[in-house]
């Protein structure tokens, strides 16, 4: 019998690709170039990133293509996934740049290192994406994981980097274990891996009075276990506002953005299209998930005076604003707003939490820390600055027209629509509450007189990114419209 070989379609690769070609175009340049040259590998991932995404149009996403044997998908969903994390990538090197390469601390990672790993994280969240398989989901989870477990612990003699990053990796250890574990118990229920059979083996399962096999109901609260860990779901989000605080400021920025995406590219794909048909199980823990996630990340965000820790609880309350989307998921039917609402978040959140972390980061460069006092005075004397914060704290708390309403906007629209009333309620509320810890960063910078020394400092790539963000964070809240639409066709995908 001759043995049949595969051909794959690269084309659908092309963005992958090109990612991969930057990292080992950065490996060599870290070789060849001096390092007061290394500067430039910035620009070259940039570029990488720009080319990458320039590519996408090259697929034809609305065929839903496969290859590689069903386990990589080009569909869009994975456009918008790709467009959310080359855009935070390109946002996260404009404002990390001149922080890693003005870093004197011994033993801090260089610029090269650092650019490699941020690649090779984008690459393996872009490849869970377009996963169609549950073991191209978990290569890509980890092959994203492992570059931000390094990454939290960039400042290798500072303690609380190292502590956070180990925080980090042995809690992702125990978590990845039992994600696997729940994708093993998949497989031993249904006989398959693929995202697509698994739905269609489990169709039977469920029609009539069925009950429910046992071992479906472990391997779904095993992966979502796993994946809650992931996106900093409480109670699984222990190792968040360490490893934020610990972690460089631009890392902190990043890690509260792609990671993320990931986690919820990941849930999508094994919830909404493999395990649909089990909806009725797992909608109902989403929601309880997503309500103390929300209560608990805003209600202790409140205590905060760390503006990095603060921005840490925040995430994890903005983690609880999603997972409403996720429960609000009713059938893959071209009304449902559920998963498009949930991208969209995504990509609005992307803009704000960089942003804000981008001007902590400018602070820092100024000679100030994180703390809330840092900020005092910061309207008069760097009134642009102290703009672009305003927007972003206003837009992370929900305020028309910036594009953190209209995130919110759509999620509740989607709740709603699924007679998800009381959870649309509670996230009204929560978003009532944030309002004390944003505007008091708004309060501090316009009202409070300066306590801290000012250092003269040139960061314009950041100043550029800060202002494209704040932009961003306006500009896609009043034309929200044209991206929600793309959000929207997720249901080609799954379908």
């Amino acid at each position: 019998m001759a043995l049949d070989f595969v051909q794959p379609d690269w084309i659908l690769l092309v963005p992958e690709l090109v990612l991969l070609g930057t990292a080992i175009l950065v490996l060599a340049g870290d070789v060849f170039l001096p390092r007061r040259n290394q500067y430039l590998l910035s620009w070259l991932v940039m570029i990488g990133f720009g080319l990458s995404l320039a590519s996408n149009l090259l697929i034809d996403w609305g065929a839903g293509k496969t290859t590689f044997s069903g386990m990589f998908r080009a569909d869009y969903f994975s456009l918008f996934i790709n467009i959310i994390v080359l855009s935070a990538g390109i946002m996260s090197i404009m404002i990390s740049t001149a922080y890693v390469q003005g870093n004197d601390e011994p033993g801090a990672m260089p610029l090269p290192e650092y650019l490699v790993l941020l690649v090779l994280s984008i690459l393996g969240t872009m490849l869970v994406g377009a996963a169609g398989d549950l073991l191209m989901i978990f290569i890509g989870i980890e092959m994203g994981s492992l570059a931000v477990y390094v990454l939290t612990g960039f400042a290798r003699n500072r303690s609380t980097s190292v502590e956070g990053a180990l925080k980090y990796f042995l809690l992702g250890a125990f978590a990845v274990a039992i994600l696997i574990y729940g994708m093993a118990w998949i497989y031993g229920a249904t006989g398959s891996t693929n995202l697509a059979e698994i739905a269609t083996r489990l169709r039977p399962m469920m029609s009539g009075d069925s009950k429910i096999d046992p071992s479906l109901l472990l391997a779904l609260l095993l992966i979502a276990v796993g994946l809650a860990f992931k996106i900093a779901a409480v109670p699984f989000h222990m190792w968040t506002p360490d490893a934020y605080q610990g972690a460089p400021t631009p890392v902190s920025g990043y890690m509260s953005v792609v990671p993320k995406v990931a986690g919820f590219a990941a849930l999508a794909r094994i919830l909404v299209e493999a395990l649909g048909p089990l909806s009725g199980t797992w909608l109902t823990l989403i929601a309880i998930l997503a309500v103390i996630t929300m209560v608990y990340g805003n209600i202790v965000a409140v205590a905060q005076r760390d503006v990095k820790r603060m921005l840490g609880y925040s995430s994890i309350g903005h983690t609880g604003y999603m997972l409403v989307a996720l429960a609000a998921y009713g059938s893959i039917t071209a009304g449902d707003r559920s998963v498009s609402s949930l991208l969209y978040y995504l990509f609005a959140y992307a803009f704000m939490n960089i942003g804000a972390f981008g001007v902590v980061t400018w602070l820092q460069h100024r000679g100030h820390g994180v703390d809330l006092d840092d900020f005092a005075g910061l309207g008069s004397r760097s009134p642009l600055a102290a703009f672009a914060m305003t927007i972003f704290m206003l837009s992370l708390m929900g305020m028309p027209p910036l594009v953190g309403f209209y995130a919110k906007y759509y999620v509740i629209l989607a709740a709603i629509q699924n007679n998800l009333t009381w959870l649309a309620v509670v996230l009204v509320v929560m978003s009532a509450v944030s309002a004390f810890f944003y505007l008091r960063v708004v309060a501090v910078m316009y009202f409070n007189e300066p306590i801290r020394q000012w250092q003269a400092q040139s960061t314009p790539l950041l100043g550029v990114g800060l202002g494209l963000m704040a932009l961003g964070t306006v500009g896609f809240g009043l034309f929200s419209g044209s991206v929600l639409d793309l959000a929207q066709k997720w249901v080609q995908a799954f379908t």
